[in-house]
């Protein structure tokens, strides 16, 4: 019996964590859908805190210019309507805990308002009948 050859398969997205700045979290923000550009949701993100990662700081990164684009400037790195963003790890956690806050009062919201409802799950644990 021949041995199976080992293939790994690594995502054109992933981004080694060795390469990524202490204290800060890397994630690709979606600039475009089938080349339909989408700036509301990179501007968006920006207002967010996320910032395009410098295409300077992981050169590997950066394919070779197609052809008619030599001496073009890349300054960010661009994925299939991705860009690599950056934020601080202290913003994401912040951000998160937010979130969390936010969708915890709103299930309590929703669960006050079908209290007297037995088929409806209740915030409190007890489910109902």
């Amino acid at each position: 019996m021949r041995p199976q050859s080992e293939t790994h398969f690594q995502s054109k997205l992933h981004v080694p964590s060795n390469k990524i700045p202490d204290g800060m979290t890397y994630a690709w923000v979606r600039e475009s859908t089938l080349n339909e550009p989408d700036p509301d949701n990179m501007t968006d993100r920006m207002v967010k805190g996320w910032q395009p990662v410098p295409a300077a700081r992981h050169p590997e990164m950066v394919p070779p210019p197609l052809p008619g684009y030599e001496g073009m400037e890349v300054t960010v790195i661009r994925r299939g309507g991705l860009i690599l963003c950056e934020k601080s790890e202290e913003e994401v956690k912040w951000a998160r805990q937010n979130r969390d806050e936010e969708n915890l009062q709103m299930l309590q919201d929703v669960a006050w308002t079908g209290q007297a409802d037995p088929n409806l799950p209740r915030i409190d644990g007890h489910h109902g009948r």
